[in-house]
């Protein structure tokens, strides 16, 4: 799916808009990929392990909905969902640029899934957190039903629902 151009705002004097993430944007969702999640200081080492899960590529890129954040030309946000069937999909990628973290750049890019979910009519989102990002999302509604083993060993992720309102 390649959607036209479907948000735009302006956060301080800089519009973002949100549109289709194509090949061309693949070093720089990387870049924002691996900036987000070291962001939160993880060691080299948990990075190296987790590098595999974390890179886009063309295959992966292909295989389902991704979005990209861009300000000012620029890819300052990536998410993407996989639908798994015809009443729920999975939260793959959400990453925000680290300039942008607590500015409202996470809060457009749900607020764009949320109606993206309306849209396919699927009412229900499984997200598989970052413990760090937890608290975002059940900000943004979302609510722990379990958890996910990760590595290293011994690691657990939450994994969380969000239900649109009145499903």
């Amino acid at each position: 799916m390649r959607d036209e151009d479907l948000s735009c705002i302006v956060r301080g004097g800089k519009p973002l808009n949100i549109i289709a993430a194509i090949p061309q944007h693949l070093s720089q969702m990387n870049e924002v990929i691996l900036s987000a999640k070291r962001h939160w200081g993880y060691s080299e080492e948990m990075m190296s392990a987790w590098l595999p899960d974390l890179l886009v590529d063309e295959d992966v890129l292909a295989s389902r909905h991704f979005w990209v954040l861009e300000e000012k030309g620029s890819v300052a946000g990536v998410f993407s969902i996989s639908v798994e069937d015809d009443q729920s999909c999975e939260l793959e990628d959400f990453w925000v640029s680290p300039r942008l973290m607590g500015r409202g750049a996470g809060r457009l890019m749900f607020v764009f899934i949320q109606n993206w979910l309306r849209e396919q009519q699927l009412p229900e989102l499984t997200i598989v957190s970052d413990p760090n990002a937890k608290g975002f999302y059940e900000h943004m509604g979302a609510e722990v039903v379990g958890t996910k083993p990760s590595l290293p060993v011994g690691r657990t992720l939450p994994v969380m629902r969000f239900t649109l309102e009145g499903h």
